[in-house]
């Protein structure tokens, strides 16, 4: 088991592993749940109702999200892939950092944790850039 694990030195490629892996799960959640539970991170004073569509579109975000993080914790060395993974983190932190102070659509016990990752993973990725991307 230990060989299908990424083999580069450090815990940052565990980190994009990991946080790839909970994409994929919350793309299968968007596909098989209910909108109002794959869409609950959008609850806040504007937010429009719940769909299917919009659940959809939210699961296709986090599929291809996770295929790039997945893709750079593999070939983290890769400076455009790496690059690609950061700017995952970037996206992350812009649309819920969006949607809570500007559309107002989230409140911030719900996206909290997403911020919280995404912030993380972009400052662990700039800083460590020099070490890991050649």
């Amino acid at each position: 088991m230990a060989q299908l694990l990424p083999q580069d030195d450090g815990l940052l490629p565990y980190f994009l592993l990991m946080t790839s892996s909970l994409a994929i799960a919350h793309t299968v959640v968007c596909y098989i749940s209910s909108p109002v539970v794959s869409t609950a991170q959008f609850q806040g004073p504007l937010a429009p109702a719940p769909s299917g569509l919009f659940a959809r579109v939210y699961g296709v975000k986090n599929f291809y999200t996770a295929m790039i993080r997945g893709y750079a914790a593999y070939r983290i060395s890769n400076s455009e892939v790496y690059t690609l993974a950061m700017l995952t983190y970037v996206g992350v932190f812009f649309l819920y950092s969006t949607e809570l102070l500007v559309y107002r659509t989230s409140r911030p016990r719900e996206v909290l944790t997403s911020l919280m990752m995404s912030s993380v993973g972009l400052a662990w990725m700039y800083t460590q850039r020099d070490f890991y991307a050649h």
